[in-house]
């Protein structure tokens, strides 16, 4: 029987910048600052949400917000996330480490697809999936108005990162099931070489 793992469903928001050759970019060597970080445990109900930067000062996390946050990295076996090369390049940056089993939702979807062409977005997963759906309308006119998520209201922010991580997490499931394993199953039964899935 596989041991069961403690599994960390993370997602953060960003600014942005608008590039000189078009298109905008939240990558962080750009001048970007990251706002705020979501996570929620598997199994658990509760969604952490903190801000690290934003336009509010009471928005803000309080000190030794980094140890705590960094101590939660390393109480993970498994980190997930939609696109998790972005939150792993924000988080690297940031100065956290981690470096234990990841699993990407869109990544996952890729490989359930089976060549065929349909949408990676987690807005699109949420819908294929039945799950909690992207709060993108309560953002959506703010970044249309050239706005970043450091100056959209941070309740807003919240409300908004929330939904992205209950989704993220909710998709990762019904992927699982999918592909006919479970988190534990399938990071139990590999090799300790290979470090991640998707």
């Amino acid at each position: 029987m596989a041991e069961k793992l403690n599994v960390l469903t993370l997602d953060v928001e960003t600014t942005h910048k608008t590039k000189e050759s078009g298109g905008t970019t939240a990558l962080p060597y750009f001048g970007n600052t990251l706002v705020s970080i979501g996570y929620k445990w598997l199994g658990e109900d509760e969604v952490g949400y903190d801000f690290i930067s934003h336009s509010d000062n009471r928005a803000f996390v309080e000190d030794g917000w980094f140890e705590t946050m960094q101590n939660t990295l390393d109480s993970a076996d498994v980190l997930v996330g939609q696109n998790l090369k972005f939150d792993l390049t924000w988080i690297r940056a940031c100065g956290f480490t981690y470096d234990r089993h990841v699993y990407d939702t869109m990544v996952a979807e890729y490989i359930l697809a089976k060549a065929k062409r349909w949408s990676l977005s987690l807005d699109s997963l949420a819908k294929r999936y039945g799950v909690t759906q992207k709060e993108k309308d309560l953002v959506a006119p703010f970044l249309k108005d050239g706005k970043t998520f450091y100056d959209i209201p941070y309740e807003i922010v919240q409300e908004y990162g929330i939904a992205d991580v209950i989704a993220t997490e909710e998709v990762a499931v019904k992927q699982l099931e999918a592909f006919g394993t479970t988190f534990g199953e399938l990071f139990n039964d590999i090799s300790t070489d290979t470090k991640a899935f998707a």
